[in-house]
């Protein structure tokens, strides 16, 4: 049974490693997603002083919508922070998968422990 003991210490160590991981990672997230709202405003904001008004862009709100998309697009600097972005939340997703399947197997080491114990 001490062979399964320290197997289990050895998951919950893991675990908490993960844990932390997830939890760096969110804030890394969560900083990569307001850099990318903050420099798209930038970018609509420099369009509208541009052409001297929101309502010169075009007639529609979804026109300007439009054109604000295809502005953003067009920026170097946002569509790398939108790589990084997603590059981030993939670790992100990476790390709760990592999470789950080391519950996943401590749940299998402690029925094993509890199977072993209960045959005696």
């Amino acid at each position: 049974m001490n062979s399964l003991y320290d197997a289990a210490m050895q998951v919950v160590d893991e675990l908490e490693q993960e844990r932390l991981q997830v939890a760096r990672l969110s804030m890394v997230l969560a900083e990569a997603k307001y850099a990318l709202q903050l420099t798209r405003a930038k970018i609509e904001r420099g369009l509208v002083k541009k052409v001297g008004g929101e309502k010169r862009l075009g007639p529609t709100v979804d026109d300007r919508a439009r054109i604000f998309t295809v502005a953003v697009d067009a920026d170097e600097t946002y569509r790398e922070q939108w790589k990084q972005h997603n590059k981030v939340r993939l670790q992100l997703e990476e790390a709760k998968v990592r999470v789950a399947a080391l519950s996943d197997k401590l749940s299998v080491i402690l029925t094993a422990m509890q199977a072993q114990k209960d045959s005696r």
